[in-house]
């Protein structure tokens, strides 16, 4: 291993003093590189970007405190120009209501403003939308849960998949007050990107990220939408040409890629991240065989890459830490039912009041709410290994830059390298208030995502031993044949009427508007 020289370390701070005097000194490799990853004008000039388009470039690295920030259209690429289908994708679906401006032109400003009040006020309409149905499916649960019990397989099931537009209004309207982080979050990652491109000229593959994005997207749109189009066939629906003009073929998928898009865009920010932790590993390792940078150049680089991770922490915290605790919850729920007796799976109706096709419609309709439920028991675990697991990386991957850079001897002489090397260590000790957490209550590391999954099975291991004292497990209700035949016909009517469809269903006593999902 080579270790740094004093002059290496020392001339790259140096070499900038020098330059402001009179007589002109040449400048080294290292001053010219140090210079542009301060993102001075020499960058500018290694990328040959034209002078009508400095403006643009100049508006990329400004401070997130002077508004949104603008993006080069023309000849000079950067990190929010390559993402912009998942930007339009996210406005589209009211999470980004937001704009990058091309033009300080008075009357762009006007169209500008107008934009912005149509997409908070889409954002809103669907924040409300969600409010709706959360209603609906509340008022189904209280149905069901006075005629059967709270944990009957309809009421649990209803309680599952009728959580998901609640969830939806609150992280939707996290994305609404975290704007400005958002846009703080696109300018930085921005200027990183700019920076490495410049020293390193490599890039992220961010068409990779893309598709893996729109991939897993349209993955959980369509597989709602199959099983809604199998549920409306089985219950002697017929598709006809109004069915296509039914806004549930839109709404029902879109309840659970709401709930899964959020997660998906948090991972790919993760993953950018490590691709640019990657890049400074791999260059550390060569300075093992040629020197090419200083130890403050490196450190610079580091001190970005923190950056970009704090502004993930600043959009996403409160995302991550509300997302974990809805999962746990359904996670929760889902294994006490798991847990409880087979014989309390379907309704219990006593014989005279029901029919031989009337008893397979309630087998068939709680089969399918079942099937709900396990889509969201399945986005649940899927937000829980995610978050531990990108995080966990994250944070790991960063940890190797400094695992690295300790593998470096300095010099007997260089006390500034030994001082560098003295910064990333001090550096790395506060991770947990720039790093991958969640919420900073805990960073997303190998211990944290084995407490979870230690926590959810000693709390199944728990319900399986209560389960063997039948003293403690709870009853189950069951409509006898002693109560009124008005009221029983009214509870199988209106459970037959509770598919997936959004239907006025009066009954003898009360009128309930139902939604499935």
């Amino acid at each position: 291993m080579y270790p740094f020289n004093r002059l290496a370390s020392m001339n790259a701070g140096d070499e900038r003093n020098h330059s402001r005097h009179q007589t002109i000194v040449p400048k080294s490799f290292m001053a010219n590189i140090v210079e542009m990853s301060l993102l001075t004008n020499g960058w500018k000039e290694e990328l040959g970007v034209p002078k009508d388009e400095e403006p643009f470039i100049d508006a990329c690295s400004e401070s997130p405190s002077q508004g949104p920030t603008m993006l080069p259209f023309r000849n000079v690429k950067c990190f929010s120009r390559s993402i912009g289908p998942v930007l339009q994708f996210l406005r589209m679906i009211a999470f980004f209501p937001g704009i990058f401006q091309n033009s300080n032109r008075r009357r762009d400003r006007r169209f500008i403003r107008a934009i912005y009040f149509l997409l908070y006020n889409f954002s809103i309409l669907v924040i409300l939308l969600n409010c709706f149905l959360s209603k609906v499916t509340i008022e189904q649960m209280m149905f069901y849960q006075s005629r059967f019990g709270l944990m009957h397989s309809l009421t649990v099931s209803s309680i599952v998949s009728g959580i998901k537009p609640l969830i939806n209004a609150v992280v939707i309207l996290i994305f609404i007050i975290n704007i400005k982080a958002h846009y703080r979050l696109i300018s930085t990652v921005d200027t990183v990107d700019l920076c490495f491109r410049a020293a390193f000229h490599t890039t992220p593959n961010t068409a990779q990220y893309i598709c893996v994005f729109f991939c897993i997207s349209f993955f959980f749109f369509f597989t709602p939408l199959i099983l809604f189009v199998v549920e409306f066939f089985s219950f002697g629906e017929f598709i006809h040409l109004g069915s296509f003009l039914d806004f549930r073929f839109l709404l029902v998928p879109m309840l659970s890629l709401w709930n899964i898009v959020p997660l998906l865009y948090y991972d790919m920010y993760n993953r950018i991240v490590r691709f640019y932790c990657r890049i400074l590993i791999h260059s550390l390792d060569k300075e093992h065989l040629k020197r090419h940078f200083s130890l403050k150049f490196y450190y610079e680089q580091f001190l970005r890459i923190t950056n970009v991770q704090e502004a993930i922490g600043g959009l996403f915290n409160p995302y991550l830490f509300f997302s974990l605790a809805w999962s746990m919850a359904i996670l929760c729920l889902s294994i006490y039912f798991v847990t409880q007796p087979s014989e309390d799976i379907f309704v219990t109706i006593a014989p005279e009041y029901q029919s031989v096709d009337f008893q397979i419609l309630i087998k068939k309709k709680v089969k399918f709410a079942m099937s709900w439920s396990f889509i969201q028991v399945f986005v649940a675990s899927l937000n829980v290994l995610m978050i531990c697991w990108s995080g966990m990386q994250t944070n790991e991957t960063t940890r190797e830059i400094v695992d690295h850079v300790l593998r470096i001897v300095p010099d007997a002489n260089a006390d500034l390298d030994r001082f560098q090397i003295s910064c990333f260590v001090h550096k790395m000790t506060t991770q947990f208030m720039w790093g991958m957490t969640v919420w900073r209550a805990f960073l997303l590391q190998r211990t944290t995502f084995f407490t979870l999954i230690s926590v959810i099975i000693t709390y199944a291991f728990l319900l399986l031993k209560l389960k063997e004292n039948p003293e403690l497990s709870p009853k189950s209700f069951n409509i006898q044949s002693s109560g009124n035949l008005n009221t029983t016909t009214t509870i199988m009517t209106t459970i037959l009427m509770m598919n997936t469809t959004f239907i006025p269903s009066t009954t003898t006593a009360t009128t309930t508007t139902t939604f499935g999902y």
